[in-house]
């Protein structure tokens, strides 16, 4: 695929992004964004939380416009380390947000630079932390978080803090840490689905839980697989397009270099997945060689049929799970995902689709992540 020829005002700009001076927040300036619809968030959640960190930096969205506005503020406030309540889908949501707006704000600043001269500061990003509030947590498990509250305040309390870098993923102008399509977005679809049409007050809570979506599979998407095989199976090719390993388990997880334009896969897949973390959620450790390699992220393609799954599903969870015959894994930074049709597609556990081509990439800027874990000793 020919990449889009650049225009001499977008090197200037991309010129004048490299020249001007770009100044890092105060970590120690936090504001705490929760979202009103995670699981785990209630009014009286957020009363501690503001009582904590105080009513002026903290922010409760009810809506996707509350969060936008939100996320200017936050970023013209200048604060340097935002506390997100919610689920792996609320951290990716306000790390996007914010990331527009700077990119947004940083695109004038450039361009005044590029015709007139003009130097000002450029903006970057903050560094962010994840209470664990919602459903799935698969970064909660990567960071050490655990009791919101009490996070919250050790987040307030030992400011600046250390933090865990991560990279994301970039796809279709959103970043996140995980995303695919399979028997995961197939899932996610059924979840959503079952989670809509429960209104029973017994059972809508458990809805909210590993037990939903075990609830999605065993109802909806299994019985799907079994008796209409070919709907749940994706028919295409996936390429890579710049640095990539194969993950050998005939060779012990041993990586083996791959070239550039290098077809990795064609043919039926039940699974294309990719992520820059170990874990999808609840301890669930899909992709076990996600920190294997830094500014690159695990592919795996899995041909495996659900009675297969089901029977392995123990070690799949543990990330023990080896067969180059039904599931292949590389680590990569650009592949390019092209289907004969569409399929639906998610990132962060949000549903986001029907899709036939994605392309995930690297982003160039990695995520800096609070992290709650206590220092390991040295000897």
């Amino acid at each position: 695929m020919l990449k889009p020829v650049e225009s001499s005002a977008q090197r200037a700009t991309r010129k004048a992004l490299a020249e001007l001076p770009r100044q890092v927040p105060d970590p120690t300036r936090i504001a705490v964004l929760l979202n009103k619809n995670a699981r785990r968030v209630s009014d009286g959640i957020a009363k501690r939380a503001e009582r904590i960190v105080g009513g002026d930096h903290f922010f409760y969205s009810h809506n996707l416009e509350e969060a936008e506005a939100f996320s200017r503020e936050i970023v013209q406030r200048g604060y340097g380390t935002v506390v997100c309540g919610g689920g792996d889908g609320t951290l990716c949501r306000a790390i996007n947000l914010i990331q527009r707006y700077i990119d947004e704000s940083n695109a004038w600043r450039a361009e005044r630079y590029a015709r007139y001269g003009e130097v000002q500061t450029l903006l970057a990003a903050p560094r962010f932390a994840i209470l664990r509030l919602g459903t799935g947590n698969g970064m909660t498990g990567v960071v050490g978080a655990k009791d919101a509250l009490k996070d919250l305040k050790r987040v307030v309390d030992y400011a600046p803090g250390r933090t865990h870098t991560i990279d994301l993923i970039e796809h279709d102008g959103d970043k996140f840490f995980f995303g695919g399509m399979g028997y995961d977005s197939l899932i996610l679809n059924d979840y959503n689905a079952l989670k809509e049409r429960t209104h029973n007050r017994l059972f809508k809570p458990f809805m909210h839980t590993v037990g939903g979506y075990f609830a999605a599979l065993f109802a909806r998407t299994l019985p799907r697989a079994i008796f209409h095989n070919r709907s749940t199976k994706i028919e295409g090719r996936v390429v890579n397009q710049g640095k990539a390993y194969y993950v050998d388990p005939r060779r012990g997880d041993a990586v083996e270099e791959i070239e550039p334009g290098t077809t990795l896969f064609e043919g039926l897949a039940t699974i294309i997945t990719a992520s820059t973390s170990p874990y999808f959620g609840y301890g669930f450790k899909m992709f076990p060689f996600a920190n294997m390699m830094p500014g690159m992220m695990q592919l795996r393609v899995g041909t495996i049929g659900p009675f297969s799954a089901l029977a392995n599903l123990g070690s799949i969870w543990r990330g023990h799970y080896r067969n180059p015959s039904k599931v292949m894994d590389f680590l990569v930074e650009d592949v390019r995902i092209e289907l004969e049709r569409p399929f639906p597609f998610q990132h962060s556990g949000d549903a986001q689709g029907l899709r036939r081509e994605v392309e995930m990439r690297i982003s160039d800027e990695p995520l800096r992540l609070v992290d709650y874990y206590p220092p390991r000793p040295t000897f």
